[in-house]
């Protein structure tokens, strides 16, 4: 440890020249002595003096980076003042070589009453930076202090960490010589602490004289190229940091300002203990109330620990008892990431029950990166093979750093207690071996094939999720035309969610393409609420969309119909997009009918031959073709038809054709148990829309059925206009996927026609 006065970090051109700089305060213990003095005190002395610096002498050359530490009250900020001539020394000389430019206080030389924009101007002018240099650097100032919508607003409504970007953004932006840099920086968040770190090493690294006083040891010797620790006003040691920092902190733990660790219980858990502040919290930090107040956004340019877990001789928990020489441990690590072009490193340390820093190690210089999963979480794990700590009670210790182990993101420490045991009768601190190894984390929900599920466990949910029984007869039938009926997901090895698909041929303005129609989103009920972008609902949907629809897909466009809540869920979290809505129309059959120049003639789905009267849907379907090449439709075509109306279990439609002089359309209808018919499909050109209309009111009142009713879209309504409808809104959305190139399915927005049919598998 160095006692001299003097301190020659190198012999070269020095930017900063301090000879037995000393600051000395009179302290008076009241007002009446500060008088006195002025009048006799040539005669007694009526003041304490206090010494805040004694005799400080060193030279700085040009490009080096100069790190002070100190206790708080050693005469840290005092010389950093004197430095920036805010101070002037009690006796001693200072030469200073360069521009300066400082960070000792928040906002020190702002005028609270100008705007951000105009201390601009006043804290560079004050540095001797001309009004023209300024207007150059004007923009890159306010980009990097980050606070551009608040620049023209006084700078008393600005929030500490506003100040401070501000300052920090003038001070190291107007190419200063010297840069003074105190603990300003410990108000700043964490996403701009991290930017300002990297703007010192860019300065640094560019030859820039940077002095650096801070409480973190770790930042010292990282950054800086020399190190003053000064104690009681006067240098105590001078040196490279990795002498003088060791030895400071040596005299911290000796005056025990690091108090002991404190004792955790040693009973055995078999759950890790939570972190604080992980950023699952709803809690919002001083800093983000702050900026909020201010009206800026949170910065969410930050990582957290979130889970610590060791593991040793079959025992899981936060507190180990282990044998020394022969447990292995392994301790997991989970963390959270939402830092933009970087990923944090893991560092790991090991203190004795004293404070004695045992062994560290760090991902970085092990020259690992860790895996980040899509939504920013990492999950590793470290190995301590015949752990060979001696006995003893120690503390483990987890931090989040910068990807170069500079700046610290997060901390756990401890985090984990062992109580070590041993034969022997040896004592000492060792080197621990250790080797990385990455951790997959099994996801909590998966996909699996369908194919693979039973379909006792599909009744099962069916069950759960719509609140009435599934007949596995419909079942089989809705997806018989279907080559991967939909995705399943499961929670060890049980389905807890499902969204299937049917197939659909369809006409996209005349062009044919490849339809399928979205159905039977089930979700079990536990599983319900969980609507995260890796939770079931989102997995059962996303995961069919993004593998089944799209241009290049097997089917070209999706639609389906669910309710309202499902709708939002998938529109919040960007599944679906809306492309049309459903409406209620219906017509009155009780009035009074005129003779029509059409005959009625119901066709018998039951007959064992319907060659026929497929063959004439063909050719009623052709001619429907003709009027769609503006619109969106799916086909029904004899094959549809058959399908659809006659082979679903338990049918009960009804099936006319209505013709003329030529056939003029078909007709599709059911019959409720509350004497009103439903109107489910026609094929028919256009034309004779109206005239269909027409035969199912003649058909209802055969029935004694006072109302018809349907479902349809804007489109297909068009065409029974002339038989003037009562229209009623619904809430029901016809989405279609927004993965695959969304555009792609807008295309068709308010131009898709349907009627009842293409929605009802009741």
């Amino acid at each position: 440890m160095s006692s001299e006065s003097t301190t020659h970090i190198q012999a070269q051109s020095p930017a900063i020249q301090a000879n037995n700089l000393s600051k000395t305060y009179h302290i008076y213990k009241s007002p009446s002595d500060r008088l006195k003095q002025l009048i006799w005190g040539h005669k007694k002395t009526y003041y304490e003096p206090y010494h805040a610096l004694k005799n400080i002498s060193f030279d700085l050359p040009k490009g080096e980076v100069l790190g002070i530490v100190g206790r708080n009250g050693a005469g840290k900020s005092t010389l950093l003042q004197l430095l920036c001539k805010t101070l002037t020394p009690s006796s001693g000389d200072l030469k200073i070589n360069g521009r300066i430019a400082a960070l000792l206080e928040l906002g020190a030389g702002f005028n609270p009453l100008f705007t951000g924009r105009e201390n601009i101007y006043l804290s560079a002018t004050v540095m001797g930076i001309t009004h023209q240099e300024i207007d150059q650097k004007l923009e890159g100032i306010i980009d990097f202090s980050g606070i551009r919508p608040f620049i023209d607003q006084p700078v008393t409504t600005y929030s500490s960490g506003m100040y401070v970007r501000l300052a920090f953004s003038v001070a190291t932006s107007v190419d200063p010589d010297i840069l003074i840099i105190d603990e300003a920086l410990s108000v700043g968040d964490g996403d701009f602490a991290r930017r300002s770190f990297e703007r010192i090493m860019e300065m640094r690294d560019s030859g820039k004289t940077i002095l650096f006083c801070s409480h973190s040891l770790y930042q010292v010797e990282a950054l800086c190229t020399h190190t003053i620790w000064i104690e009681k006003g006067e240098i105590r040691a001078s040196g490279k940091p990795d002498v003088v920092i060791p030895d400071y902190q040596s005299f911290l733990d000796r005056l025990g300002n690091h108090a002991p660790l404190p004792e955790q219980s040693t009973t055995q858990s078999s759950e890790s203990a939570p972190i604080p502040d992980a950023p699952l919290t709803a809690h919002k930090t001083e800093q983000e109330e702050n900026e909020s107040h201010a009206g800026q956004a949170p910065s969410t340019n930050r990582a957290k620990i979130t889970k610590v877990l060791a593991h040793a001789d079959g025992i899981t928990g936060n507190v180990l008892n282990i044998s020394s020489g022969t447990s292995n441990l392994t301790i997991e690590v989970e963390f959270h990431s939402s830092l933009i072009n970087e990923i944090p490193g893991v560092a790991l340390v090991i203190h004795s029950a004293g404070g004695q820093l045992v062994t560290s190690c760090g991902t970085w210089a092990d020259n690992l990166t860790p895996d980040l999963d899509a939504n920013g979480q990492g999950h590793l794990s470290i190995s301590f093979k015949d752990l060979p700590l001696m006995k003893g009670t120690y503390y483990v210790g987890v931090l989040l750093f910068c990807n170069r182990g500079i700046f610290l993101h997060d901390e756990a420490d401890p985090a984990i207690t062992l109580h070590v045991t041993q034969s022997g009768q040896e004592r000492g601190l060792v080197y621990i071996p250790h080797q990385w190894e990455q951790l997959k984390k099994k996801p909590r929900w998966q996909v699996a094939k369908v194919s693979d599920i039973p379909e006792a466990d599909i009744t099962e949910l069916f069950q759960e999720a719509f609140d009435h029984p599934l007949d596995l007869e419909m079942w089989r039938w809705k997806y018989s035309l279907s080559s991967t009926p939909g995705t399943a997901i499961t929670e060890n090895g049980k389905l807890i969610a499902f969204n299937g698909g049917t197939p659909r041929q369809g006409l996209i303005f005349g062009q044919p393409e490849n339809l399928v129609q979205l159905g039977d989103i089930m979700v079990s009920k536990k599983a319900r609420g969980i609507l995260t972008k890796k939770g079931p609902f989102q997995l059962a949907v996303s995961h069919f969309l993004e593998q089944n629809i799209g241009p290049d897909k097997l089917y070209s466009l999706g639609f389906g119909f669910p309710n309202i809540r499902a709708f939002k869920v998938g529109l919040k979290q960007n599944l679906y997009c809306p492309i049309d809505k459903i409406i209620d129309v219906s017509w009155a059959s009780t009035s009074p009918l005129e003779q029509q120049n059409f005959s009625i003639e119901e066709i018998d789905t039951k007959s064992a031959d319907l060659t026929s009267a497929l063959t004439e849907i063909d050719t009623l379907w052709q001619c429907m073709k003709e009027d769609t090449t503006d619109i969106a439709i799916g086909s029904r075509d004899s094959h549809w038809i058959k399908h659809r109306y006659i082979d679903k279990p338990n049918a009960d439609y009804l099936l006319y054709f209505i013709k003329g002089d030529a056939a003029k359309g078909l007709l599709i209808l059911k019959q409720h148990p509350n004497n009103e018919i439903e109107l489910l499909d026609i094929i028919a050109p256009h034309k004779q829309a109206n005239n269909l209309i027409m035969a199912a009111k003649i058909i209802a009142q055969s029935k004694n059925c006072g109302r018809i009713y349907a479902w349809c879209t804007p489109s297909s309504l068009a065409w029974f206009k002339e038989s003037k409808p009562s229209v009623k809104e619904t809430d029901i959305i016809i989405p279609g996927s927004n993965v695959n190139n969304p555009s792609h399915a807008m295309r068709i927005k308010g131009k898709w026609w349907l009627l009842g049919g293409d929605t009802d598998f009741r």
